[in-house]
């Protein structure tokens, strides 16, 4: 076959390809009632993306890369003996995911290195405000967490719960000004119906397992995403 035929071929399917999804937008269209034409949308266009928590309250979109996030968790002492990595998994998974959805973020290793230097977090945000100048603070304050089923050491269910705050950074007179904006809480469940048996499955698998969630859960709040993702 000629080079010039296969292309002839090749332009032939696509014109094809394309009266075929005009006709079936068509037809979709003409259907009675609005929910098979939103069906057909979502087989063509896949679901629509849920706006983020941060978006709808403050208006603003991060992941427009105009402004920049520190990110930072804090956890009670109950759970740090318990989970000593669980803050820095935090800071380091949601801002890595911030990152990926274009939200200008400060590197979460920096972030971790000033934490361990100044024995904690804290509640008061302006320190980090004025070491690493940011526009916005997002701070995860986990209230519960864990990896087990209550009473049940053989059974694993990933289960937490606290608040997102985010507070705007801005300069006033050459001091910086700290503004509580967002307040969100979570509460998540992982799996919902029943906890996991050690025996189907390693313990270190399911732990990364809900940790990917439970950082998915916390990132989300902050970009649009796909429904149907929270735990």
């Amino acid at each position: 076959m000629s080079k010039q035929t296969s292309q002839s071929l090749m332009s032939r399917r696509l014109v094809i390809k394309a009266v075929g999804i005009g006709l079936c937008t068509a037809v979709a269209s003409s259907l009675p009632g609005c929910s098979l034409g939103v069906m057909f949308g979502k087989m063509v266009m896949g679901e629509p993306l849920t706006p983020a928590d941060f978006k709808t309250m403050t208006k603003e979109d991060l992941t427009k890369g105009k402004y920049t996030v520190l990110v930072v968790c804090s956890a009670p002492e109950s759970i740090d003996s318990e989970h000593s990595t669980l803050a820095y998994d935090v800071i380091d998974g949601v801002t890595r995911r911030m990152k990926l959805h274009g939200v200008k973020v400060i590197n979460p290793d920096l972030v971790a290195s000033w934490i361990d230097d100044h024995g904690g977090v804290g509640s008061d945000p302006q320190e980090l405000a004025n070491e690493f100048e940011p526009d916005y603070i997002a701070f995860i304050e986990v209230q519960s967490f864990s990896f087990r089923e209550p009473n049940s050491p053989k059974l694993m269910r990933g289960q937490s719960s606290g608040y997102v705050r985010a507070f705007s950074v801005s300069e006033i007179n050459g001091h910086k000004k700290v503004t509580n904006v967002f307040i969100s809480e979570f509460n998540s469940t992982y799996p919902k119906h029943t906890p996991v048996s050690e025996q189907g499955r390693s313990s270190m698998i399911f732990q990364k397992e809900y940790m990917d969630r439970f950082c998915d859960l916390l990132g989300e709040k902050f970009y649009d995403h796909r429904p149907g993702s929270d735990i």
